[in-house]
Parts: C-alpha cells; structure tokens; sequence
C-alpha cells in the first residue's frame, strides 16, 4: 500500500497543478432555452484529448522511472540528515530499484500509444510530432542501452551513457511540451 501511494503522488500532483492552472469555470445557464451553441469539438478533438493525457502519463512514468538516480544519489545524505525515514528511502530505492525496468518500459509504450494517438487526431506529423518522434527514438537507443546494461551491472560507461542519451531525451521532451 505505500508504494501505491507514493506512485499516485504524482498523478496527484499533475491533476492539482492542472486544476488549479485551468481552474474550473463557472458557467450560468440561465434564459439559455433556445439558443444553439456551435461546438468545435469533433471526434478529432476527443483523440487529441486522450493523446494528451496519454503524454502526460508518459511524463509522470519517465519521472517515475528517473527518480532512482536523485534518491540513489542522496541516500546517504538522506539518512544522515533523516535517520528517522532511512527504512523508507531503502525501501523506494529497492522499490524503485526493482521496478525500473518495467517502468521505463511502460513510459516507451506509453510515449508511442501518445505518438500514434496525436498522429490520428491530427492526420499528419506536425513540427511538434517531429521533436516527439525524435524523443521516442531517442528514448528506445536509450533503452537498448539499459537493456545491455541490465545483463551488464558493472559497465559504467554503459550506464553513463545511458543516463546520457535518457538527458537529452527529457530535454527534447521539454521542448516537446512547450511547443
């Protein structure tokens, strides 16, 4: 139960920061009775709004999965400075530790079920699908590298790399999200 806790926070998060952002409009419906609204949502609109949420689940997994380097980085710090909790970080380092693989790869299926939903909905490979679909190449090199490395715990180089190819890849998914 605590490590669904701690994967749901930032789904949490992500959703409060969303809300708050667009905010919730209030609308009146008052003397409304005959009038006809013109709606622009089509079935296109419905598949671009899946295509996005998909995206930001493969934002919250790349973060999920990413979040091994920055805990297993301070763990001594961290129960130096928080012995109270040190059962709790080895715990998320094993959890995360364990669970890594598995989550990377749901972040590169995810990302490509978010390419392929967006491609439906536009119909074509816009400039922003074009630094997405680089992302995912970039991202399935990365995980090539991290497979190798999984058969392969002591190349430094390797993981080196991949944490390399893994930076570059969150960068160009930055760019992704702001165009």
């Amino acid at each position: 139960m605590k490590y669904i806790k701690i994967l749901l926070l930032p789904f949490f998060m992500v959703f409060t920061l969303s809300f708050l952002i667009v905010g919730n409009p209030t609308v009146s419906a008052d003397h409304d009775f005959n009038e006809t609204y013109e709606h622009d949502d089509d079935e296109d609109g419905i598949y671009e709004d899946v295509g996005k949420a998909v995206g930001w689940g493969t934002v919250i997994t790349l973060g999920a999965a990413g979040f091994i380097f920055p805990i297993r980085r301070s763990m001594k710090w961290l129960i130096s400075h928080y012995p109270k909790y040190k059962k709790t970080f080895i715990s998320l380092s094993k959890f995360l530790g364990k669970y890594h693989i598995s989550i990377g790869i749901l972040a590169l299926a995810i990302s490509i079920i978010h390419g392929i939903t967006m491609y439906g909905s536009e119909g074509e490979l816009e400039s922003d699908g074009i630094i997405g679909l680089a992302a995912v190449l970039l991202m399935i090199v990365a995980s090539l590298f991290g497979f190798i490395l999984s058969k392969n715990k002591k190349g430094k180089s390797l993981r080196n790399t991949h944490m390399t190819l893994i930076a570059f890849t969150l960068l160009i998914v930055f760019v992704h999200i702001v165009l």
